[in-house]
């Protein structure tokens, strides 16, 4: 019995480090502000279930993609799966800079115009398979907090370089 209440010990200290290792610790820094500059993407839409192969696929062609063309895995939904009933509307795919370059086949070019107003998530230093779990309720509580009203149709989540991740919710 003493073993198994080690072993039990040994697993939690390393999965709590393996936590903070990912940057579980950090918190996101979040601001109410309107995009100055369109944000350009540059992916393929989607429309079902989040548990579909089609989306998982989607990211991965995403993911393919970031090596030839540069960019950050952008997604952007437009509509919020929790109330859609896990139905997404959705473009994936990638944050450009450079729009003149030829996209994978199936990808094409969206524009997320400036002049957006939203709530912000900022984390700096945090995997991007813990970051959504920290933005998206850091960015709902200020939305609450500051008694703002959701867009319910503006969702944008950014993973950068350097484990750099930002989610934006769009406000009235």
């Amino acid at each position: 019995m003493r073993y198994l209440f080690l072993a039990v010990i040994l697993l939690t200290l390393a999965a709590a480090g393996f936590y903070a290792y990912l940057g579980g610790t950090h918190s996101p820094k979040v601001a109410l502000e309107t995009t100055a500059a369109p944000l350009y993407l540059a992916g393929q839409p989607y429309h079902g279930v989040v548990t579909g192969d089609a989306f998982g696929r989607l990211f991965r062609q995403a993911k393919d993609a970031q090596a030839r063309l540069h960019g950050d895995l952008a997604n952007l939904y437009l509509n919020d799966p929790e109330t859609a009933r896990d139905t997404v509307r959705a473009f994936i795919g990638l944050a450009l800079a450079d729009t003149t370059q030829s996209l994978p086949a199936g990808f094409r070019y969206r524009v997320v115009p400036a002049g957006q107003r939203v709530v912000a998530a900022r984390l700096q230093g945090v995997s991007y398979l813990l970051a959504p779990n920290k933005l998206y309720p850091a960015a709902l509580e200020a939305v609450k907090a500051q008694k703002l009203t959701q867009r319910g149709d503006f969702y944008l989540e950014r993973f950068g370089a350097n484990d750099a991740s930002e989610v934006w919710v769009g406000v009235k």
